[in-house]
C-alpha cells in the first residue's frame, strides 16, 4: 500500500536548461533603496520580455529570459540602476555544491513553474512576461470580469513542497467604492494599504493573472485586480471536489494536478516532476461512531441532569430555551432530567443562554460567560449566534460538556483507556500558549487522570516535569517550537514529539478525473435514442435472468415510447432513479453493466473498493516511514461525504527524543474517537483535547 504526497520529485535536465534561458540575478537593496516588484516590471517588462521572474526569497530576485538574448545589452539597461556587482548572470544547477553564483533547487524549479503563466503565442505582439514572482491560476472566471475572484497562488516550499493558497483579489473599482463608504478608520487603513499592491490583468489564454505593463496602457479601475479581502469573510477552497469536472478543477488538489499535467505539457524538456509515493506500514480503519446516533450516547448521558439556564430572559432566550429542550431530548432517557432556571446547578451539564460579548460591552453591562470548574460544568449560547440552533450543534454542545465532565470527574468515561493495553502511567504535556507554561496530563491504566502545570513550582516533584520542556523549545531560538504539537511520555520515560508538517497526502487525481469526464460524457451518438437505450435494457434483461422484472418492463417500455426522440444523461439518470430506484440492487447491476459492456459511467461510484483506490490518501489512520527515531502517520475521513475532502490531509512527523524509543505506534486508537471533533477523528491524540479544555478551567464561582 503507498500513497503520494505534496513534496514533489524533480530531476533537472540542465544542459536543456542551459541551451534555451539565460538567467540573471539582481540584488534589491542599494543605497538605502529597496526595489521590488514595480522597479523589477519597469527594467524587465518594458524593453526585455523575460519568460519569469521568481522574487520571494530573500534579498535576491532572478529573471529568466529565452535565447537568444544579447546578455550584455540586457545587463547594461539594468545596470543603469543597480550597481554593478548587483546584477549578474547566474548558472543553473540541480544542487548547490559551492558557493558560486547560480539559481538552483527550489528556486530554479519555481522560476520554472512561473512560466507557466508566460504568454506562448506564436505572434510577438501578444507576448508577456510573468512578472508576479508566482503562479497565480485563476480556476473561476467564467469569461467576465467580476467584483473579486479566488485565486489559487503556487509556491515551492524547503523539500520542494508544492503550496496551494487561495488568496482573494478584487477589482480596483470595487476597492475605491468599499473605501468612499466605510466609516471603521482601521478598515480603510487596510484598503489603502491594498492599493499600493501590485496591480494585475486576467490572462484568458493561460487561466492567470499577469501584471499590468506600461505596454497596457492606462490602467482600467474595472479589470485591474488587486489582493484585498472582503470584510468579514475569508477565501476558502475545498481540498477536494469531484462531484463535477468544474469543481474539480477549482479545488486545490485539481489545482495541482492542473500543475503536474501542464509540466509535463510544457516543461517536461527541462525537468522530471512527480508527487512522492511514500509506503504505508500500518493501516487503522476509523469506527468510532459514539456521536452517529442519539441511542449511543443514551449510556453516557444516563441519569445526568441537564439545566438550561436562562441569562437573557427574553422572547427569544425564551425561543431558544424551548428548542434547545426539544432537540435534547432524544439524548436522554427521562426527559424530567432537563430543568430549566436562572442560575446554574452543581455537577449538572448546565446550557447558559447568554448574549456575545459585543453586547455587554456596548451595554456597559458585566459580561455573563462563566468558564467551567469542577463543580460547574458550562457551555454558553449566545442569542446572536444561537437561535438557530439545530441538531448538529446540540451534538457538539453535548459532547463538550461531557468532555468538561470528564475533567472535572478526572476519569476518562468517553474512551476506553484499558483497550490499549498500556502499562503504567502514560503523560501527555502541550504548550499553554496564553501563559507560556507547560501542562501535562497524566493517565492512570484504568483511565484515571490528573493535570500538572509547570509554573507551579509547588507541586510535587516538579523537576520530573521541568526536563520535558526542554523538548518543547526551539534550541535556535529559545521559544516554543513553531511546528510542535505536543509530547507523549511513556510509563518508561521515553518522549516522543508529534510535530505537524507541511506536506500533505494526494489522492489519484488522475484516475479521479478519468472517472468524472467519464461520468459527464454524453452517450455515444448511436445510443442516445429511447429505442436505442430501451435495447439496451433488453439486452441487460436478458443476460441478468431478469426478464420478469416488473419495474425493468415499465422503464423498457417507456423508453420505447420514446423511439427516435433523444435522451442526454442526465434525464436518463433521472428516468431510471425515479423507475427502479436510486440505490436499488437493481440500479446498481443496471449501472454496472452499462459501464462493463458499453464504457457508459453513469455514476462516479461511492462503493468501498472503488473509494479505497482513489481515496486511500484520505482515508483512515495510516502509519509509516518508520526508523529507530523517526516515523509519520496522518489522520483521513472514516468516509466519502458528498463527494468532496474539505480539509487535506497534514502528515506529523514524530521524533524519539535524545534515548526514548519511538512509542506512537501505541497510541493510534486514541484518534479514532468523533468527540473532539464532532463527527470527525481527531489528528492528534485526544488527551490534547482535554489539556486544551482544561486550561480554559476557572476557580470554583
Amino acid at each position: 500500500m503507498s500513497i503520494f504526497t505534496n513534496r514533489l520529485k524533480i530531476s533537472f535536465n540542465i544542459d536543456a536548461i542551459k541551451q534555451d534561458f539565460v538567467f540573471i540575478r539582481l540584488e534589491r537593496q542599494q543605497n538605502g533603496k529597496w526595489y521590488g516588484a514595480r522597479e523589477l516590471d519597469y527594467l524587465i517588462g518594458k524593453d526585455f520580455n523575460a519568460s519569469a521572474v521568481m522574487f520571494q526569497y530573500g534579498r535576491y530576485a532572478y529573471a529568466m529570459f529565452k535565447k537568444p538574448l544579447d546578455v550584455y545589452q540586457l545587463r547594461s539597461k539594468i545596470m543603469e540602476e543597480f550597481k554593478d556587482d548587483a546584477v549578474i548572470e547566474v548558472t543553473p544547477k540541480a544542487i548547490l555544491a559551492s558557493s558560486e553564483d547560480c539559481i538552483c533547487e527550489e528556486w530554479l524549479a519555481q522560476i520554472l513553474l512561473n512560466s507557466l503563466s508566460s504568454s506562448r503565442s506564436r505572434f510577438a505582439k501578444y507576448h508577456y512576461c510573468n512578472l508576479t514572482g508566482s503562479l497565480l491560476l485563476v480556476r473561476d472566471f467564467e469569461g467576465k470580469n467580476k467584483d473579486y475572484i479566488d485565486v489559487a497562488k503556487n509556491t515551492l516550499k524547503k523539500g520542494y513542497l508544492l503550496e496551494i493558497k487561495t488568496a482573494r483579489h478584487r477589482t480596483k473599482i470595487s476597492i475605491l467604492t468599499e473605501l468612499k463608504n466605510t466609516v471603521d478608520n482601521k478598515r480603510k487603513q487596510e484598503l489603502k494599504n491594498a492599493l499600493d499592491k501590485p496591480n494585475y490583468i486576467f490572462e484568458a489564454s493561460t487561466g492567470s493573472l499577469r501584471r499590468h505593463l506600461p505596454r497596457d496602457g492606462e490602467i482600467d479601475a474595472k479589470t485591474i485586480y488587486i489582493e484585498c479581502g472582503l470584510k468579514g469573510k475569508k477565501a476558502s477552497t475545498p481540498f477536494l471536489d469531484f462531484g463535477s469536472i468544474d469543481n474539480f478543477y477549482k479545488s486545490s488538489a485539481g489545482v495541482s494536478h492542473h500543475i503536474m499535467v501542464s509540466i509535463h505539457e510544457h516543461l517536461s524538456k527541462y525537468m522530471d516532476v512527480n508527487f512522492c509515493c511514500r509506503e504505508i506500514d500500518d493501516n487503522l480503519p476509523l469506527t468510532s461512531t459514539l456521536l452517529k446516533s442519539p441511542k449511543q450516547l443514551h449510556s453516557k448521558l444516563d441519569g445526568q441532569a441537564i439545566h438550561i439556564v436562562d441569562r437573557v430572559n427574553d422572547e427569544e432566550s425564551a425561543y431558544l430555551v424551548m428548542t434547545l429542550k426539544q432537540l435534547l431530548l432524544p439524548y436522554i432517557t427521562d426527559e424530567n432530567l432537563i430543568t430549566v432556571g436562572k442560575r446554574d446547578k452543581r455537577d449538572a451539564l448546565n446550557f447558559r443562554i447568554i448574549h456575545d460579548a459585543d453586547f455587554y460591552e456596548k451595554m456597559g453591562q458585566e459580561d455573563e460567560y462563566l468558564p467551567s470548574t469542577n463543580e460547574f460544568r458550562r457551555q454558553h449560547l449566545t442569542i446572536e449566534s444561537s437561535i438557530n440552533v439545530s441538531d448538529a450543534i446540540v451534538k457538539t454542545i453535548i459532547k463538550e460538556q461531557l468532555i468538561k465532565r470528564d475533567i472535572s470527574s478526572r476519569t476518562l468515561n468517553l474512551f476506553d483507556w484499558a483497550k490499549l493495553e498500556l502499562k503504567g502511567v502514560w503523560t501527555f504535556a502541550a504548550w499553554d500558549e496564553e501563559r507560556n507554561h507547560v501542562i501535562f496530563m497524566e493517565i492512570q491504566p484504568n483511565g484515571n487522570f490528573e493535570f500538572y502545570e509547570i509554573e507551579d513550582r509547588g507541586i510535587f516533584n516538579w523537576e520530573k516535569f521541568d526536563k520535558y520542556k526542554d523538548a518543547m523549545i526551539d534550541s535556535s531560538s529559545g521559544d516554543k517550537s513553531r511546528t510542535l504539537e505536543g509530547l507523549v511520555i511513556s510509563d518508561r520515560g521515553d518522549i516522543n514529539q508529534i510535530f505537524r508538517s507541511d506536506e500533505i497526502t494526494i489522492p489519484e487525481l488522475s484516475k479521479i478525473e478519468a472517472i468524472i469526464n467519464e461520468v459527464e460524457t454524453e452517450f455515444p451518438e448511436n445510443k442516445r435514442s429511447g429505442k436505442a437505450l430501451a435495447g439496451l435494457i433488453q439486452e441487460f434483461m436478458a443476460e441478468s435472468s431478469r426478464k420478469d422484472n416488473e419495474e425493468l418492463v415499465r422503464f423498457f417500455d417507456e423508453l420505447e415510447i420514446l423511439g427516435s426522440n433523444e435522451l442526454d444523461k442526465k434525464s436518463f439518470k433521472k428516468l431510471l432513479n425515479e423507475r427502479l430506484g436510486r440505490s436499488s440492487n437493481i440500479s446498481s447491476e443496471l449501472r454496472n453493466y452499462l459501464l462493463n459492456k458499453h464504457h457508459i459511467r453513469l455514476i462516479f461510484s461511492k462503493q468501498k473498493e472503488n473509494l479505497e483506490d482513489l481515496f486511500d490518501a484520505s482515508l483512515n489512520i495510516k502509519y509509516f516511514g518508520e526508523t529507530e527515531k523517526e516515523a509519520y502517520y496522518f489522520v483521513g475521513d472514516q468516509n466519502v461525504k458528498d463527494y468532496s475532502f474539505k480539509d487535506a490531509c497534514h502528515l506529523r512527523k514524530i521524533v524519539a527524543v535524545n534515548d526514548s524509543k519511538l512509542i506512537f505506534r501505541q497510541l493510534l486508537q486514541t484518534m479514532d474517537v468523533d468527540f473532539v471533533r464532532t463527527g470527525q477523528s481527531t489528528v492528534i491524540p485526544f488527551p490534547f483535547k482535554y489539556i486544551r479544555e482544561y486550561k480554559n478551567f476557572g476557580v470554583a464561582k
